[in-house]
């Protein structure tokens, strides 16, 4: 079989893949409506981050989706716990503190991912400059101790 085939095949199964995964969630969706409103409107940072990374590995969504869930999963279980009526879903979504909390909890997320690697590169570099400071000192006890022999730099003899 080509790779041309292959690939044909291979994208079949998925997009049938997909309808079967929609036929499954839609009624779902649906039985649950309360919550799915609140997970699909709360979750949207996520959605925004998946959009906007260009990253092939998808890491700002994961980051930024993490903490958004953990946002939104507060306010999953007050609905749950306050009969999972759309009664109870309104009284969630006009409460600014719960937007507060769904959105601000997505922000520490995007807090995380642009701040993490800085700090970390950060550190490397300050690690890096500790050892070099250190061989320094060491190279400078090696030539006190064996003299300029051992420094590795090779002066020229000059002919008189």
């Amino acid at each position: 079989m080509s790779r041309a085939g292959a690939t044909r095949k291979k994208r079949k199964s998925s997009s049938s893949g997909m309808v079967t995964m929609l036929l499954i969630l839609m009624p779902i969706g649906l039985i649950f409506l309360p919550t799915t409103v609140l997970i699909a409107v709360g979750m949207i940072p996520t959605v925004v981050a998946y959009v906007v990374d260009r990253d092939p590995d998808k890491t700002a969504p994961m980051t930024v989706g993490g903490l958004n869930f953990a946002g939104v999963f507060a306010f999953t279980i007050s609905l749950w716990q306050a009969g999972h009526s759309m009664t109870a879903l309104t009284r969630i979504l006009t409460d600014p503190f719960a937007w507060l909390v769904m959105y601000g909890a997505a922000g520490l997320g995007w807090t995380l991912y642009y701040g993490i690697p800085p700090a970390v590169a950060g550190w490397i570099i300050l690690r890096a400059e500790a050892r070099i400071a250190k061989r320094i000192e060491e190279q400078g006890e090696l030539i006190a101790l064996w003299g300029t022999e051992v420094n590795g730099i090779v002066e020229e003899v000059k002919d008189a």
